[in-house]
Order: C-alpha cells, then structure tokens, then sequence
C-alpha cells in the first residue's frame, strides 16, 4: 500500500531562456509575480537592464514587492481600483512606457491568460518579441493526457513538454481560454463551497450572483454641482436596490454584520429589500441604528461593513451603505414610525452632554429601554458634527433634522443653547437637576493649527470655524443669507490636510465661488485618510492636489491679509507611529505660492470644558477622557463617554458604537438599582 513518496519530479518542459538581451521588461500580473521574481534575478544576474510592471487587483493583493525591487532596474505597480501605484492594468503602465519613448528588447509576461494575450497584443505594434508563460489545462503533468495542448503558429505544442514559455506572438489565445474556461463553473462551485461555507444549492446560486456587477449610485454631474450644495449621491432607484441586494449572499456567518461598528442585521435588512418590503426593511435597520439615514450618507462602509463583506474575495462588496440609505428613506417617506418602548412613571433619568452621533445614538438606545431621556446642545440646534461639520452636499441638513425628530418621538427630550460646564456643572445635573446617570459625548471640537509663522492673518481659518460658518449659519445659501465670511469668489484657496473635513473645506470653497482650490497634504494620495469616494468627488469637482508639500511660513500685505504661502517639498521615509510613511523636507527646495484664504483641516483636540468645570473626571495627556473600555464609565460612577472626547477624532459610526455601548452600561446600571426596564 505504500506509505511514502519515492520521489518529487518537475518541473517539467523546459528552462527560461536566460541571457543578455538588453532591457528587458517583466510584466507579473496576480499570483504570476511569483514567476516572474526568479526570472527576472535570473535576467538581472544574467547583466539586463529589468523593468518590472506587477499588477493586481487592489494593494492587499501585491506580492513580493520588496523581492522585486531587489531584482529591478525600474519597478512599477499597478491595481485596477487604484488602491496603490499606477491605476489601471499593467497594459496601461506598459504603454505610457512606451509612449514616453521607453525601448525594450524582449518582454516577458506571466499571469492570467488575458492579461498575457493584451500584453503580447501590445507589443505585437511595436515588434518587441515577446514571451508569455502559459497555464493551461494539465491532468497528469508528464505529457501523456495532452490537455495542456495549446496552438502555437501552425503547430499544437504541450505546455507540460515544449513549454511553459511560447512566443506571445503565434500563440492562439483564443482556443487557450475557452478551453480553461470549460470547467470553470465546476471550479467556482466547488471553490465557493470551501471559501464562504455554502450548502450544494447555495453553490449553485453563488455562480449567478458573481456574475452580477455592483450597482452604481447616481450622482449629480461634477459640471452642475460645484455651482450648488445640492445633495451629490442621489440614493438608488428600486431596481437599482431590488438587484443589488439579490447579490447578497445571506452568509452563514455574516462577517458584515462583525464589521459594523453598531451590529445592524444587515443580511437580514437585505433579504427584506430582495422581498420589497422597504419599510420593514427601514424597521429591522432602527432596532440597531438609531441615525441610518445618516450612516447611509456619510458612514465609511468600505472601512467597516463592506470592507468585511465576503465578496471581496472574488470581486466587489455590498453596496451596504447604499442600500441602507435606501430603506432608510423609504422609512421615512412612509410616515411609520418605529415603536418605543412604554415609559414606566418612575422610570430612571440620564442626560446627554451634546447633541452628536455618539449622544444621539446613546439616548436612541436608551430611549427605546423606557428611560427618560434629554439631550442638552450648547448650540441653538442639533446634531452636533452632523449638523456643523458636515457640507449640506454630503448630509443635508433636512436628514439631520428628521433623525431628530424621530428621537423626539421616541420620548427624548432636546434641550438647545446650553453649554454643560458652564450652564450646569455634571455635578449639577447628578444632584440638583435629578438626573441618575450622565453621558458624555462632546466630541473633539477644539482645533488644532499649523504652528507656523503668520497663522493669524486674516484669512486664515480652522475648518472648524470654516465648516461652522457654512452650515450653521448658513453661508451656503449666500447670497439670500449674509454670512460673515470671507468673499471666496476668484480666490485661491489652500486646504491643509488630507481627511474627510479637509476634502470638505475644498469641495465647500469651489462652491462658494473660489478661482482655485488646492489640497496641500504633507504625504501623498496613498497615506490619504480620507474615504476614497470623497477624494474622486474632489477630483470630478476640480480640486487641485499638492501632495508632498509642508507649509513653513503665511506671509501678509500691509493690512494683515494673508496673500502667500512658503513651502518645503517632502518626501517619503519610513512609516512612523501612525503606520504610514514619514514625510521627510527636502533640503533647498522652498518656494512661494500665491494664496488668499486657507483652511486648517489637520485635527481637533479635546475641549477641556468639561473637566475644567469638573476635575474629578480623568484625562489623559491628550485630555480625553479616561473610561474603562467595558464599560464606558468615566472615574465618576454614574457618568459615562463615548466618541471623539474619549477616542479622539474618527468616525460618526464608531461614535455611534461608543454610546451604543455605554446605553447597554447604563441600562444594566439602571437594573442593578431597581428599575424595572
């Protein structure tokens, strides 16, 4: 019966050609960088020159980047979502190559058949030989069964015998890949019953479901909206959303579900737009969020949700923050409302300090327990960051207010135009106003600056006063409303930083009427913070980009106003604590730039009202404030937090999550004290 392995054999066929062509160019696409590394050190040892273009389908499917550069004269990387280096197919790289006057002596290409068949296409104008090393259909490997038959000028040679390496130009392409693709349905069956835990019918249906592409969201044209702050994604028509959600593959073990920050069922909301009951779709979504209309719009789904979504290993996610915009809308639209809980008479009191997403989305929770429930806001309206810090294109300020709404209808109590610390004290509302629990949720509302010379011309704003002065008092409705604001129209404006609030500023400033509109970001695109669909609307929209670029000093005229920036060139060195490339000045190579506003976008830091007024609660060296990670109660019991006051600047989501969870502290604090919820 045997028992061992008398011997490993291969590879079979015949060795690369190895020896001094010229300049050579290796072209790897997906696994086949893994080919193409050894010839290349072989090419390069050999004393060619080696350019090597590798390509894949996103950044995480990159391979053996160091080895190469090791190996190669000239290396470029492409992927086809522009995830990292060039954006686009290796063909693509190849020809800007060879447009920019590049020559090549032979090309070698590895990798899937169709990238290797437009890669030999390519060449084929420019007579550079070519050489493609084929995978074909192989049973026994040892050239008995003749499946790795393949046509090559005139004559069938076998890939196990007389290959693997053809010349690209005789090859007949076209029988090769129909015949690989004879048992592809098998292939993918059997795959995804291994990769996504399917049953045999669920294998059945996944081979439909791959075949669907992604649906797209509608959006006003860049021509028009610059000129407006008209909402840009314009929400899913029904048959958009209905085919969508039918490329949902209803997961076992949702791993979407793992990725969001506030557990919404999110298969099940899907299989209920799949069925077009929209509102109990809108339903099943509010038990866990209580703000989906705005999660719909500004949640960084590709980050949370739908970067975990299983299809991402075989093609494009879940249009998740798509679809939840979508029923979310629907819900609303509807007039029903979701039903709250029955508020006990004695029921316990918990105020919230401030009125954004992490507040909002704990009195939610709460509200829906049966607990009596008031939000205090230092601002005239609520919403927090929502309603101050996000451009009207992105979040109207309608959706901001309809959310609240639906919270009031719940049973929570607003409060506007009183600043907690100062109107009351915490101590305040745990004593004298009767409250039973505190939450604290302020956010991080205090900006940071430059620290360069000159930053206190006039002119010069932080993007919170910016983004304040658009949205709350209403610049964006100028001229029918008069905003203090600097005249934007034919200016120059410079945006410091690279976040989501810094594409915010520019976007917002080409609407006020600004001649030009630059972000000027210390790293380049790839260390960007900022959610790759804002970055394209920047783009589509006309905003410049000065990438590696640090400002050193703002320079005014005579009366103050600033009119010119210096600069320093950066580049790259390695990653620093933030995991992202450290930007290192460039000696000698400072410069001016005409400039007439700027907006600092790099931060906020954590406003110390709270723990001026009250010392008892912990901060850290950063003043946020110190909780117990469980729990979400601060060194005061009874008191709790949750957001940017706590984490410091992120997302509306994860805010979200954080007074998610301490609703859940409090609640079970409730319990323990006798209250029936």
């Amino acid at each position: 019966m045997g028992g061992t392995i008398h011997d490993i054999l291969g590879p079979l066929g015949n060795a690369s050609e190895i020896q001094l062509f010229g300049k050579v160019c290796v072209v790897g696409g997906g696994v086949g960088a893994a080919v193409a590394y050894p010839v290349a050190r072989a090419l390069k040892q050999a004393g060619n020159e080696i350019t090597s273009i590798v390509g894949a389908r996103n950044k995480d499917l990159l391979i053996l980047r160091d080895e190469l550069e090791e190996v190669s004269d000239h290396l470029f990387f492409t992927t086809d979502d522009g995830s990292y280096g060039y954006d686009g197919f290796v063909t693509g790289k190849l020809q800007e190559l060879l447009d920019a006057g590049q020559t090549f002596d032979r090309v070698l290409a590895i990798g899937p058949l169709l990238m290797m068949r437009a890669v030999s296409e390519l060449t084929r104008k420019y007579e550079i030989p070519t050489i493609v090393s084929l995978n074909t259909i192989m049973v026994d490997g040892t050239g008995m069964c003749g499946g790795c038959r393949v046509q090559v000028g005139d004559k069938t040679k076998f890939t196990c015998v007389d290959g693997p390496e053809f010349d690209g130009h005789l090859v007949d392409f076209k029988s090769i890949i129909q015949r690989n693709r004879a048992y592809k349905d098998d292939e993918i069956c059997r795959l995804d019953a291994k990769i996504f835990d399917l049953d045999e019918a669920e294998v059945e249906e996944s081979v439909e479901i791959f075949e669907k592409q992604r649906q797209s969201m509608p959006e006003l044209h860049p021509t028009y909206r610059t000129h407006n702050f008209e909402e840009v994604a314009l929400g899913f028509t029904e048959e958009q959303a209905i085919a969508e959600a039918e490329r949902c593959l209803q997961c076992r073990r949702p791993l979407c579900v793992e990725g969001c920050p506030v557990s919404v069922k999110i298969p099940e909301f899907i299989h209920l737009i799949k069925e077009q009951k929209y509102v109990e779709a809108g339903l099943k979504i509010k038990v866990d969020n209580s703000l989906p209309m705005i999660c719909g719009r500004v949640c960084p789904q590709s980050d949370q949700c739908e970067g975990a979504c299983i299809l991402l290993k075989k093609g494009q996610p879940i249009a998740i923050g798509a679809l939840e915009r979508f029923a979310s809308d629907k819900l609303a639209a509807s007039g029903i409302e979701q039903a709250a809980q029955k508020r006990l008479e004695n029921a316990p009191k918990a105020a919230m300090v401030g009125s954004g997403p992490a507040s909002l989305s704990c009195a939610g929770d709460l509200a829906k327990a049966g607990v009596d429930v008031t939000v205090f806001e230092a601002f005239h309206d609520f919403g927090g960051v929502l309603r101050y810090g996000i451009p009207e294109f992105r979040l109207p300020k309608a959706i901001v207010s309809q959310e609240v709404e639906e919270l009031e209808k719940l049973g929570v109590n607003f409060v506007p135009n009183t600043l907690i610390g100062a109107t009351f004290t915490i101590k305040d509302l745990l004593g004298e106003r009767g409250f039973d629990s505190v939450f604290i949720g302020t956010g991080a509302g205090l900006p940071r600056f430059l620290g360069v010379p000159g930053e206190n011309l006039i002119g010069i704003y932080s993007a919170n006063e910016f983004l304040t002065r658009v949205n709350l008092m209403k610049a964006y409705q100028y001229p029918y409303v008069d905003t203090p604001i600097a005249d934007l129209h034919m200016k120059t404006v410079g945006v410091f930083g690279g976040g989501n609030t810094a594409l915010d500023s520019a976007r917002v400033a080409l609407r006020l009427g600004a001649k030009e509109t630059y972000i000027i970001y210390r790293r380049s695109q790839e260390e960007m913070p900022g959610r790759k669909e804002e970055i394209e609307h920047a783009i589509a929209e006309g905003v410049k980009f000065a990438y590696l670029r640090n400002p050193l000093e703002f320079i005014g005229d005579n009366n103050g106003n600033l009119k010119a920036l210096k600069l320093i060139k950066m580049e790259l060195g390695e990653p620093d604590a933030s995991k992202r490339r450290r930007p290192i000045p460039v000696p000698g190579s400072e410069y001016e730039q005409a400039l007439d506003i700027a907006v600092i976008a790099i931060g906020n830091g954590s406003n110390p009202i709270i723990h001026k007024s009250t010392p008892e609660i912990e901060v850290n060296k950063y003043g946020n404030i110190i909780v117990d990670p469980e729990t979400s109660e601060t060194t005061i019991p009874g008191v709790y937090a949750g957001g940017d006051i706590v984490t410091g600047g992120a997302t509306v989501i994860l805010a979200m999550g954080a007074g998610r969870k301490a609703a859940a502290s409090m609640i079970e604090r409730f319990r323990k004290l006798g209250y029936q919820l």
